[in-house]
């Protein structure tokens, strides 16, 4: 991707400019901004053309996107409230053993660390231990969803992994692995198993085409609910 400008309207927009093999300019509005991707032999002035014809909805977005409230941002000090599954744990640190440990307990997300630990290094256990318990736990619920929906669609997955993804909720590669944002495990039940029948949906149709969501709809029926739901509240659940 290629970082551009635009003035819409008289209105500067900066937008992220990535060139593939489709065969028209696509636009995508997030809470990352304007993305836009176009066929690699399209000319920019056409790329520019289409933004100005499709300025009102872009800055309509844009300025959706804006109003939105910022995420929290966490210390990961004790009492702090952590997203988790669609409501909130509290974070406690406990400062016991050299080992760190989480675990969750009696509607608390509980991080035990060194006890000589301060400052940003202290800060920076606590996060990197939420984060790999939010993955061990993320493949717990994740693994068996995405293969039990995959069965129902006559396919088997090769593998379900769990990680860090900066812009993608999951991704199902050809050789039939699918990778999920441990980030979903902020998110209601019924949001992780969209994503989870979406991806194993790509095990029968490597896009996005009519075809492909009407099989997501046989395994997942309220799938247009769950995802304008996972659009519309990524800033809520996901904050760290």
């Amino acid at each position: 991707m290629s970082p551009e400008t635009i003035q819409l309207d008289g209105q500067q927009v900066d937008y992220q400019l990535k060139r593939s093999s489709r065969r028209t300019i696509g636009f995508v509005v997030s809470e990352t901004g304007l993305a836009v991707t176009a066929p690699r032999h399209v000319p920019r002035r056409e790329v520019e053309a289409a933004l100005h014809r499709k300025s009102d909805w872009i800055l309509k977005k844009l300025a959706k996107w804006a109003e939105r409230p910022s995420a929290p941002e966490l210390e990961f000090v004790d009492g702090e409230r952590l997203p988790w599954l669609g409501g909130e744990r509290e974070l406690r640190v406990q400062r016991e053993g050299v080992r760190t440990r989480v675990v969750e307990t009696g509607g608390e997300i509980v991080v035990r660390v060194d006890p000589e630990l301060s400052g940003e290094l202290l800060k920076t256990t606590v996060r990197n231990g939420l984060v790999r318990f939010y993955k061990r736990e993320g493949l717990k619920l994740m693994q068996p969803l995405t293969e039990q929906h995959a069965r129902f669609f006559r396919r088997e997955v090769r593998k379900v992994i769990v990680r860090e993804q900066k812009s993608r909720w999951g991704s199902c590669a050809s050789d039939a692995t699918i990778r999920l944002n441990w980030r979903l495990m902020g998110f209601p039940h019924d949001v992780i198993n969209y994503v989870c029948s979406h991806e194993a949906a790509h095990l029968v149709h490597a896009n996005h085409s009519r075809a492909f969501w009407e099989t997501v709809e046989k395994a997942c029926p309220d799938w247009r609910i769950q995802r304008e739901y996972l659009k519309t509240n990524s800033y809520v659940h996901v904050y760290f």
